[in-house]
């Protein structure tokens, strides 16, 4: 579990990671940082860049590949300047950019009718395809579990119709949401 103080020095670390590429500096994590155990833990994460409340980035580490102050670093990176859907972020547009934090819980198996949209991430693998979706995207759009699973099919380059595939494999998960304002 993450508090809030500490996902408010995670907003931080990642709105500098953003505004120190611009300089081609790195962004370091303080080695008080490192020791403190929840910064160091190697949870799943995603950044999601807003811009005047719509989608302008998100990126993110599902399995956790890295210590989550440095997963957060480089997801906001990714996500304000390698996210195939968008131009790279412009230094003009930081002030108005909304940076949004996600840390993943462990991945559960589950199957359809395990899904609670709107509290629940969703990971789905089917042959080599994979595709997340976080569970913020089913309360904005009110998604069932099966839409649910059918717009992660999608974004996983699949036919929505794969849900009744054999081979499709579903993980929920949980988020701790954190946002600037």
């Amino acid at each position: 579990m993450i508090s809030k103080a500490q996902g408010s020095t995670l907003l931080k670390l990642a709105r500098s990671a953003i505004e120190e590429a611009f300089h081609h500096k790195s962004v370091f994590v303080p080695a008080k940082l490192r020791k403190q155990e929840a910064f160091s833990r190697q949870p799943g994460v995603f950044v999601t860049l807003l811009k005047k409340g719509e989608l302008r980035g998100s990126m993110g580490y599902p399995q956790g590949t890295y210590p989550l102050a440095d997963a957060v670093i480089k997801a906001a990176r990714d996500a304000a300047f390698k996210d195939p859907r968008f131009k790279a972020v412009k230094k003009s547009e930081l002030q108005q950019l909304r940076i949004r934090l996600d840390v993943l819980s462990r991945f559960k198996k589950t199957n359809l009718r395990g899904i609670r949209p709107h509290k629940d991430g969703i990971y789905i693998e089917y042959g080599v395809f994979k595709g997340l979706q976080l569970p913020e995207d089913a309360k904005k759009f009110k998604w069932t579990a099966r839409q649910m699973v059918e717009n992660t099919l999608r974004k996983a380059g699949l036919a929505a119709e794969m849900w009744k595939g054999k081979n499709l494999r579903i993980y929920r998960f949980a988020t701790q949401a954190f946002g600037e304002k």
